[in-house]
């Protein structure tokens, strides 16, 4: 697919996250869930791949299927590339995901993002392999095996979860269709 629904792909953005709880990520290959009658933000809802993101750096540079609004769609699956690995998705339900290698200490990946300053996230999705980076450093890598699960294309979207003060902003969005 072209235009709004992205399939093979590079995208870079800078970002930063204000508010010590501030969370958010950038959501790709993702479905519009659609509006819920009497909640007009959750028209902005989607369901896909997500690149993570936290100050608190609990899941910064983890790759993870995400979301599915306030409990309708299709739940997320719990097979996820944590900061510093690179994972294989169960290849059928009922399977676990497989840790192929390890690209690097977690907690030394985690020193990449810097809290409060502005960051470079650049993800790559090509076929079923979607590589995450932060500040130019390799954080996950996830290989999406699943037979019927996988989505080859969807939807980009930026998200901020939480309430308050927390603010996500981001500049310098860049998109290159890799087909």
């Amino acid at each position: 697919m072209g235009g709004g629904e992205p399939k093979d792909f590079e995208f870079k953005a800078e970002l930063k996250l204000e508010g010590a709880g501030a969370n958010s990520g950038v959501q790709f290959r993702a479905l519009k869930l659609g509006e819920v009658p009497g909640n007009p933000r959750s028209k902005w809802e989607t369901r896909g791949y997500q690149a993570d993101i936290d100050n608190a750096n609990a899941n910064t540079g983890a790759l993870i299927e995400c979301c599915a609004g306030p409990r309708r769609g299709v739940a997320p699956r719990p097979d996820r590339a944590f900061r510093g690995q690179v994972v294989r998705t169960a290849t059928a339900d009922g399977q676990k995901p497989s840790l192929l290698a390890t690209i690097g200490d977690p907690d030394v990946l985690k020193t990449y993002w810097k809290v409060g300053d502005w960051n470079q996230i650049h993800l790559i999705a090509r076929g079923r392999t979607m590589l995450y980076f932060i500040n130019g450093h390799l954080m996950s890598v996830l290989i999406d095996d699943h037979p019927t699960m996988f989505v080859d294309h969807g939807v980009l979207s930026i998200q901020l979860e939480g309430r308050g003060d927390n603010v996500a902003s981001f500049r310098n969005l860049w998109l290159k269709n890799l087909r």
